[in-house]
């Protein structure tokens, strides 16, 4: 017999060997990869520097004299904990009557009362001060509810609201307006939480 007969016998039986060690390592490799594949989309979220409830309390109302014969009042809010987190956007405020009544508003951001901003990011350190506006047009046709109290919730927290009531010299009294429900005596405007009040 030649040796290159001898090859070509040889040559199938290497080919089968080769599959059938492809076939017992095919799974493994599989899994293998897979483990590494698993391992590489791995990610961790950085924790949440947003400001919680209970980092937060709220101080006021401190009257202010808007022009035209309208209604205002600022918020304070002061980090109480003992690590900076952040704040932005808009508060969330509801009035509501002496019997628990909600006051429908219609919200609005932009105000003759305040100055024209967007909402921005602010690093409140511990001991830090935020302030935002509460304003809107007096009653010229006369009261249709009379608020007595309102909530207070940061933007983007969760947990139980600031109460306010409205004090004896009615600085925070947000009455809601006899007429038309769009009139300007039925609209609320808050401002965005601002680093200042030189800034509202």
């Amino acid at each position: 017999m030649t040796p290159n007969s001898r090859r070509l016998q040889r040559a199938p039986v290497t080919l089968a060997a080769l599959v059938i060690i492809a076939t017992l390592l095919g799974p493994a490799l599989a899994a293998s990869a897979a483990k590494t594949t698993s391992r590489s989309t791995t990610t961790t979220t950085k924790p949440s520097l947003e400001c919680s409830a209970p980092q937060l309390s709220f101080a006021g109302p401190s009257a202010l004299s808007p022009q035209s014969g309208g209604q205002a009042f600022t918020i304070t809010l002061t980090n109480v904990s003992g690590r900076l987190c952040q704040v932005h956007g808009y508060p969330l405020v509801h009035f509501y009557t002496s019997k628990g009544r909600l006051l429908t508003f219609t919200y609005k951001h932009t105000s003759p009362y305040f100055t024209h901003a967007s909402p921005r990011s602010l690093n409140l350190a511990p001991h830090a001060h935020a302030y935002f506006e509460v304003a809107k047009s007096r009653c010229a046709t006369g009261n249709r509810y009379l608020s007595s109290f309102f909530y207070v919730l940061a933007p983007y927290t969760a947990g139980s609201p600031w109460v306010g009531h409205v004090s004896g010299s009615e600085v925070s009294r947000m009455d809601y307006c006899k007429g038309s429900s769009r009139g300007p005596g039925q609209s609320l405007d808050i401002s965005p939480i601002v680093s200042s009040p030189t800034q509202l």
